[in-house]
């Protein structure tokens, strides 16, 4: 089964959200190893590092660095992976520029253009403000991008969805937005969890978003049997069920290591060596820590720890049944090749992904088996997106070819 469709059915945009995605994993495996690297406080100052446009390198440029932030040393092997992410979530803003501009250019139908270019061009002012002036501007940049998020929203629901996407990549671009903030937060508030976790899954949904984007350019849809497409439709509610679970146990592995449980529970199968070792699962699963603490390292006990952990194993089983169950499901109500194969790429992933994560254990937490385990769950996130896609966009055999929901 090839995913792409033939060239002369795709829309507008399609070779540029390909490359969005590609470079968008890019970006997911530099914030992962910076992550796992301790390197999320490599420059304690933002958007700059240490006030320069790339690092200090030179003794005398450390120096002043190092005085002009005493309790923030210097490290060169975790300044480099920290500005290297965010110049690569910085192009990867420049893509989802093009892709919007390219959707107003290439629309076919009636579109908000000035109200959205206009909030997404306040938005980029009040980040770019924010970053110059500092802190007194983050209520307005947090206000711009959330009526953006509402008004785009509501078009969603009022004017559904177009033959050419004009609002996904709106979308999209708001969410990169909201990203670079989240990134900010990031280095401001000293890895506060809530922002380190939120971040990662912006960076999930925003690949999602892209990846969407790139299937409905794609502009391929399943055109299957009157039998088989009732059967289909029936799978919906559970197929969209699927696509919820993953993206929950990805923000469980995003608390998991925004605390720093991954080390909690160093041994299989049991945690501790025990089945049922003592967990606090109040103060693990506490979301009001207070903003002011510098978070490097966790400030959670152990018992916390272990109640996080725990909870991220527990969630892989569920979803591991749950995916399992699904894919069976599919093979015994539609016999298409089409939908075979992409549930056993689904389970193919999943299957990686378990072990990916079985590995971080056994292996003691390689750093590289970490960012591996990262984007390998963002992998099977999409494959839910491609399955929720096809299932809700599948036609009767004879019906258009080309059509695009």
């Amino acid at each position: 089964m090839s995913l792409f469709n033939a060239s002369e059915f795709r829309l507008p945009g399609f070779k540029l959200a390909v490359s969005s995605c590609l470079f968008a994993v890019i970006v997911l495996g530099m914030g992962a190893f910076t992550r796992l690297a301790d390197a999320g406080l490599g420059c304690p100052d933002w958007p700059a590092c240490y006030g320069h446009v790339l690092w200090p390198t030179n003794s005398e440029e450390v120096a002043i660095a190092n005085q002009a932030y005493p309790d923030a040393p210097v490290e060169h092997d975790k300044t480099w992976p920290e500005m290297v992410h965010r110049y690569v979530a910085q192009a990867l803003g420049y893509f989802t520029i093009a892709l919007f501009t390219i959707a107003v250019l290439r629309r076919k139908q009636p579109q908000p253009v000035a109200v959205v270019s206009g909030l997404l061009t306040v938005n980029i002012l009040m980040t770019v403000l924010t970053a110059i002036v500092g802190v007194s501007m983050e209520p307005y940049a947090v206000a711009s991008v959330a009526v953006t998020l509402f008004v785009l929203a509501y078009l969603g629901i009022k004017n559904g969805v177009s033959d050419v996407p004009f609002k996904l990549p709106a979308l999209i671009l708001a969410f990169i937005i909201l990203q670079g903030l989240f990134g900010m937060w990031t280095v401001t508030l000293k890895l506060w969890p809530q922002v380190v976790t939120s971040h990662l899954l912006g960076g999930f949904t925003t690949f999602s978003l892209l990846w969407l984007l790139m299937l409905r350019l794609n502009n391929r849809v399943w055109h299957l049997s009157k039998t088989d497409l009732q059967q289909l439709t029936s799978l919906r509610p559970l197929v969209v069920g699927g696509l919820i679970i993953v993206f929950l146990q990805i923000a469980l592995g995003g608390w998991t290591t925004s605390n720093y449980a991954a080390v909690a529970c160093p041994d299989l199968p049991t945690c501790q060596q025990q089945w049922m070792p003592a967990m606090d699962f109040e103060q693990g699963f506490n979301i009001t820590q207070h903003i002011g603490p510098n978070y490097l390292g966790g400030t959670m006990n152990n018992e916390a720890r272990i109640a996080i952990h725990f909870s991220h194993r527990v969630g892989a089983i569920i979803t591991s049944a749950y995916l399992i169950a699904l894919v069976v499901l599919l093979f015994k109500s539609v016999s298409v090749r089409q939908v075979r194969t992409l549930g056993k790429v689904i389970l193919g992933v999943l299957a990686l992904q378990v072990g990916l994560g079985l590995g971080n254990i056994i292996f003691q937490f390689p750093v590289s088996v970490a960012v591996a385990h990262n984007l390998v769950g963002a992998f099977l996130l999409v494959t839910l997106v491609t399955l929720n896609h096809r299932v809700f966009t599948a036609r009767l055999v004879d019906s258009p070819t080309t059509e695009n929901l």
